[in-house]
């Protein structure tokens, strides 16, 4: 299925914009796409897509939320986090209908979307580590490290071709899988199952120190490397730019893994080097995301990943200087990395931000009173 939109004069502003995708996803066609048109269909005209964008979006924090806390409470409120996903997947289908539907696509509303989604894979593995307690920093870096692969090589494809590829087996569901992998983390003779070391279950796993949550994940991996590889083979091409981000995302990867376990490190929910490692690779990979899908939106040379974090990471390793204000410091850094780069697009493009939508022209509104009857 090919899906083209284009929005030209409305209202009394003119502008041209053209987005393409080709979701062949099996969940998509037949469960949230339509799911998502029968509730565009009672949406108000007057609704942004960008805010069904960020509502939908919310939801998945929401599921991050549960699950940092489903522990410290008797009430299995671990049981919303595939709901929660849900509603996000048809959120996200139906922010691209409404914006086609009112005729308000956007190069803001295309980077709106994709960023806020490029939050959602750290998510999803935030919530599987937090159900099974899961804290080898190795694993954790490596998963985080393909679940982006995954996504920039799928956004790396779209600026090469133009054109969103989502594979029949896509995002959907892959995130719905994942969701409900984590939510069963939480029931706890299937938290004790999975923790058990991989040897009891696999023999020729028995002189290796892996349980079987962490088997799990690296057979996912297996489908995420295969979806890479599958990416690249499409699009034929690939950039010094892109293939330094590949080579600096793998450094910076594997120097986490070696960052110290210091319990004095200033977090809320757990102790040692885990949130700020978490956080830090994640806002590495969204800081690329955000490069990269302003390229994408404006047309623009393919960025320059960042040098500085991965240098400074690696600097401190090797000095073998190790301090919970230092790596602060570092994520911090990267923090404001992403905040500036989104508001430099969002000052280019503010004229396409609608906290109500403009009304159409007459010619259009008959095409949406013919779009609603249909």
């Amino acid at each position: 299925m090919d899906i083209k939109t284009s929005t030209t004069d409305y209202c009394d502003k003119k502008k041209s914009y053209n987005y393409s995708a080709e979701n062949l996803s099996i969940l998509d066609v037949f469960v949230i796409n339509p799911l998502a048109e029968k509730l565009v269909a009672k949406l108000p005209f007057e609704v942004p897509a960008n805010i069904i964008t960020i509502i939908s979006n919310s939801f998945v924090f929401l599921a991050t939320a549960i699950a940092i806390t489903a522990r410290k409470t008797d009430w299995p409120i671990w049981i919303l986090i595939p709901f929660c996903i849900i509603i996000y997947l048809i959120g996200d289908a139906a922010d691209g209908i409404q914006a086609r539907r009112t005729k308000t696509g956007s190069p803001l509303g295309e980077f709106c979307d994709h960023f806020l989604d490029t939050f959602v894979s750290a998510e999803i593995m935030l919530c599987i580590f937090m159900a099974y307690g899961e804290r080898n920093l190795a694993v954790i870096a490596f998963m985080l490290y393909i679940s982006y692969m995954t996504q920039m090589s799928a956004f790396w494809e779209k600026y090469v071709t133009h054109k969103l590829h989502i594979s029949r087996f896509g995002a959907s569901e892959t995130l719905l899988i994942l969701s409900l992998f984590a939510t069963i983390g939480f029931i706890k003779p299937v938290n004790a199952f999975f923790n058990q070391p991989a040897g009891n279950i696999i023999p020729f796993l028995s002189n290796v120190n892996i349980n079987l949550t962490e088997v799990a994940l690296l057979l996912s991996a297996v489908g995420a490397t295969i979806s890479i590889i599958g990416t690249f083979i499409r699009t034929k091409k690939i950039s010094f730019n892109f293939f330094l981000y590949m080579l600096l995302s793998a450094i910076i990867s594997t120097a986490a893994v070696f960052v110290e376990k210091d319990s004095s490190f200033p977090v809320p929910f757990l102790n040692g080097a885990f949130p700020v490692v978490f956080l830090t690779l994640t806002f590495f990979h969204v800081n690329y995301s955000a490069a990269l899908l302003s390229a994408i939106t404006m047309k623009e040379k393919d960025p320059i990943p960042d040098l500085l974090l991965t240098a400074a990471m690696c600097a401190t390793l090797f000095l073998d200087v190790h301090h919970p204000v230092l790596y602060t410091v570092y994520f911090l850094y990267i923090v404001v990395s992403v905040a500036i780069r989104v508001s430099i697009f969002f000052m280019r493009n503010n004229k396409y931000w609608y906290w109500i939508n403009p009304k159409l022209s007459e010619e259009n509104q008959k095409q949406e009173v013919k779009t609603d009857k249909s």
